[in-house]
């Protein structure tokens, strides 16, 4: 019998914030906001960036590294519930879970394709996949150190935190200007949250009121 584990340890701190889980209705994300770094070099927008920061993403690769080399646990900043211990690769003594993938095929491509199926539905680019083989054929004959880095490699690839098909120029992406705006009717989705109370007037303005003049008052604040 398979039991589901749940993890006590708020991953908000750790990873950001779950899709459409707002601590509170006062989440805004800029659409114009463009990271630091190299991402907003290469003038990416980012609106989600503004919670997902480095140290978040350097928790997720984290618990992510540490689940695949010490299971579910406290092992260099996995995702376990207590504070980073240091431990040996391979070592799940401490683990409340681990990872149980396993496979017949022999052949280095034949694993990393089919790892490449299960973690990315099999978008991983040429590129990346010859080199998560060197790598995984070069820990041979130690099959489960091959299969850790090769986990390891596949988690750290764009097509891993993505759904759409990824493609690598290798180019420096142009600087882009605003363009004019068009005057063309467009659609827009609104994700409206229902999750807490209006407790302002900034979703319905206050027009007549009385004996109070509430407009006034909200005129004069904002």
């Amino acid at each position: 019998e398979k039991k589901v584990l749940e993890l006590a340890y708020p991953f908000k701190n750790k990873i950001g914030q779950m899709a459409h889980s707002f601590d509170t209705v006062f989440s805004f994300f800029l659409p114009e906001n463009i990271p630091t770094g190299k991402p907003g070099a290469a003038m990416l927008y980012s609106p989600e960036a503004m919670l997902v920061d480095m140290p978040k993403v350097t928790g997720l690769l984290n618990g992510l590294y540490s689940t695949i080399k010490n299971g579910i646990s406290n092992c260099y900043y996995g995702f376990g519930d207590g504070r980073s211990v240091p431990c040996e690769e391979g070592d799940f003594n401490n683990a409340v879970a681990k990872l149980s993938f396993d496979t017949s095929a022999e052949d280095a491509a034949a694993v990393v394709s089919e790892l490449s199926t299960l973690l990315t539905s099999g978008r991983i680019s040429p590129k990346n996949k010859e080199l998560i083989i060197d790598t995984y054929t070069s820990k041979l004959p130690d099959k489960a150190a091959a299969l850790r880095i090769a986990q390891q490699l596949i988690v750290s690839t764009p097509e891993f935190h993505s759904f759409d098909t990824v493609k690598s120029t290798g180019e420096t992406r142009e600087s882009a200007s605003t363009p004019p705006p068009s005057g063309v009717p467009y659609k827009a989705v609104i994700f409206l949250m229902l999750q807490g109370g209006a407790d302002s007037f900034n979703m319905l303005v206050p027009h007549t009121c009385s004996p109070k003049d509430l407009y006034s008052e909200y005129k004069k604040v904002r």
